[in-house]
């Protein structure tokens, strides 16, 4: 009877070797086959729009592999990625994409989510060389989320050392005043980008308390008036309305509720006010979603009266939905209160104004 069992024994073995190895071949060729992303190695990745260097899913865009954006959820394949505006310099001129997918980044270990070749380059995770060399790669490096190095095709392309980093001012509420890590890490990614040396700081007059722009004093205007009665400023980041919001009161939620006209109108005279002392640029960085729903449907009518104010600003205003940078990302950002950001937070949310400032020159 043994002498039947073993074999059989034996048999069974190697029928399950063989199992085991035909579902590895199985599972490995339908990852080569069907890679939604293009793969790890290819998102973000530096290349040349001449060249086919992103793999059947990706479109260089901007001098990175990625894909065309205009809105948060087009970017949710990938992790930590957020839908950002096109740049205006010169390796986006071509580009019809409003927005395209990018990662934005601190440190080497914020893009650790991508993969371990990821790096972060000038806040925004990069993998590779470009395929044409340094000159590519330059190009590229402008056009990222937030740029390259200080030698970088974005860098050179900009005016650099126009403005000290004392004449850069931060205004807001309690989304900047919380910690004031916002501004921290923003200094941080200038040094980085060598727009500022490591003993300049930004001027960050955000506060806790009397801090919103139409309610209770016009806090945020107090703001503006104290910080350039000690200095000039040339270029203001700023939030607004949120304070309006969590004070106020509607009887209907819609853009005719006084306290968002009101809010709005504020922020249409500070912008004109700012146009009229000198200021060249404004980035103003609105909210991402209140984790209350009353509040955010609030939260919901203010933000395009605050758009609109922006556009029509006499002082040229960025624009920058902080929607995009906390989608997916929310109990990593944003602390219990739902409505201020935590650490991580405060780092993605620099990183997405750096962005904006690079994209559009601002203080490089």
């Amino acid at each position: 009877m043994a002498s039947r069992i073993e074999p059989f024994r034996h048999h069974a073995r190697g029928a399950a070797w063989l199992l085991v190895l035909g579902l590895l071949l199985v599972f490995s060729c339908g990852r080569e086959n069907s890679d939604p992303t293009g793969g790890e190695t290819h998102f973000l990745k530096l290349c040349d729009p001449s060249a086919d260097s992103c793999g059947d899913q990706l479109s260089c865009l901007c001098g990175v592999c990625t894909l065309p954006c205009n809105e948060r959820g087009a970017c949710s394949a990938f992790p930590a990625a957020a839908c950002v505006s096109a740049d205006s310099a010169p390796a986006c001129s071509d580009s019809m994409a409003p927005g395209r997918c990018d990662v934005q980044c601190v440190v080497d270990r914020d893009c650790a989510v991508l993969s371990a070749s990821h790096r972060c380059e000038g806040g925004a995770c990069r993998v590779g060389a470009a395929p044409n060399g340094p000159a590519a790669g330059g190009a590229s490096g402008s056009a990222g989320a937030s740029g390259g190095e200080a030698g970088a095709g974005g860098m050179s392309a900009c005016p650099h050392g126009e403005v000290p980093a004392n004449q850069v001012l931060l205004i807001g509420d309690s989304f900047f005043a919380s910690s004031h890590q916002i501004a921290a890490y923003l200094e941080e990614l200038a040094r980085t980008a060598g727009a500022i040396s490591a003993g300049e700081r930004y001027r960050d007059n955000s506060r806790l308390t009397v801090n919103a722009l139409a309610l209770a004093g016009n806090g945020i205007k107090d703001q503006y008036d104290q910080a350039v009665s000690e200095a000039e400023a040339k270029v203001v980041i700023m939030n607004g309305g949120g304070a309006d919001v969590l004070v106020g009161s509607c009887q209907s939620v819609n853009a005719e509720c006084p306290l968002f006209v009101n809010a709005a109108t504020a922020a249409t005279s500070l912008l004109g006010k700012m146009a009229e002392d000198g200021v060249q640029h404004v980035v103003y960085a609105f909210y991402p979603d209140p984790v209350d729903e009353d509040v955010r449907a609030k939260m919901d009518a203010l933000r395009p009266l605050i758009q609109s104010a922006c556009a029509s600003s006499p002082v040229p205003c960025e624009w920058l939905d902080l929607r995009g940078t906390f989608a997916g990302q929310y109990g990593d950002y944003v602390q219990p209160d739902g409505l201020n950001p935590t650490d991580a937070g405060s780092r993605a949310s620099a990183g997405a104004i750096w962005a904006t400032m690079r994209g559009a020159c601002i203080a490089q």
